[in-house]
């Protein structure tokens, strides 16, 4: 298993206020370990410093995965009510600009628990909030990345990132994905190339070849998500993650969803993944498992 790469060991931002010496998350402490993920979906400022601050507490998480597709749809529909007008998706996609700030808006409340954050815009395409069009997706995204980027020459109480480690998800099969990783590595920010199936999970061999394209797409990170439908389902999908594993550069993560995919999130790091999503509060895809719960057994397997 490869380090997922975009822990810090400044993860601790409350400690480190007060300390030197900043506690690390605990796959940082321990390499070992896979990283705990835990999704944010909140679209209301305080509502997502709640969450944030809620999952930065439990001290057995490593990253927050900030969903802004619940954002962008909250934005749209706002937009839609107030101007009376057809509520479309193609009417709200005219002004990418205009979500990308409302998403750096709260990056504030986000950052300001200290953990690591992955960025997600989940598209309709893969299962997400946003029912966005191909262009609107990667000028959304490229903003957001300037955006956070244009930040690294102000004094840090303006930053809206806090000093903390930035990851950004971009779905391998969007038109602009090479773009964007391309971009967002240029200011320093990882990059997670994704490709979720919530129908039925890919044969062992299309499994493997989009694992192959996020490598040498040259994400820093390859994750597949698939839904099972069998046994056999959540086989294949642990099989491909250790054979990406074992051939690849980079670090993979391969989830099985839904109670039936359980032991991929459980004990992914035998056959290669360097994390595991689990939830606290509202989950963000099927067969998530309480993080207090998901962590323990991890300490007892990993720690």
């Amino acid at each position: 298993m490869k380090q997922l790469p975009f822990l810090n060991d400044a993860a601790d931002h409350r400690a480190a206020v007060d300390s030197s010496t900043p506690a690390a998350t605990p796959a940082a402490a321990n390499p070992r370990r896979p990283a705990i993920i835990v999704p944010v979906q909140a679209t209301a400022a305080e509502e997502i410093a709640r969450q944030c601050g809620a999952i930065a507490d439990t001290g057995a998480v490593d990253v927050i995965e900030w969903r802004i597709d619940p954002v962008i749809a909250a934005v749209t529909s706002v937009r839609n009510t107030d101007s009376n007008a057809a509520a479309t998706a193609d009417s709200a996609e005219m002004e990418p600009r205009d979500l990308a700030e409302a998403v750096l808006n709260l990056a504030p409340y986000v950052t300001a628990a200290g953990l690591p954050v992955l960025m997600t815009l989940r598209t309709g395409f893969e299962g997400g909030q946003a029912e966005v069009g191909e262009d609107v997706y990667t000028e959304v995204l490229r903003t957001v990345i300037s955006g956070l980027a244009e930040e690294a020459g102000l004094p840090e109480p303006a930053k809206r990132s806090a000093g903390v480690t930035w990851a950004l998800d971009v779905e391998i099969e969007r038109s602009g994905a090479t773009e964007l990783i391309e971009a967002a590595q240029d200011r320093g920010i990882s990059v997670v190339a994704s490709h979720h199936n919530f129908a039925g999970t890919d044969s062992a061999e299309a499994m493997g070849a989009t694992f192959t394209a996020m490598a040498d797409a040259g994400a820093d990170v390859a994750k597949i998500a698939m839904m099972p439908t069998s046994g056999a389902d959540v086989a294949e999908l642990l099989g491909a993650t250790a054979r990406a594993e074992e051939t690849l550069g980079i670090p993979v993560l391969g989830i099985s969803m839904g109670q039936l995919g359980r032991a991929s999130r459980i004990m992914g790091a035998d056959f290669g993944s360097c994390a595991t999503f689990a939830q606290l509060g509202e989950s963000s895809a099927p067969g998530q498992i309480a993080v207090a719960d998901l962590a323990g057994v991890i300490d007892e397997l990993y720690g």
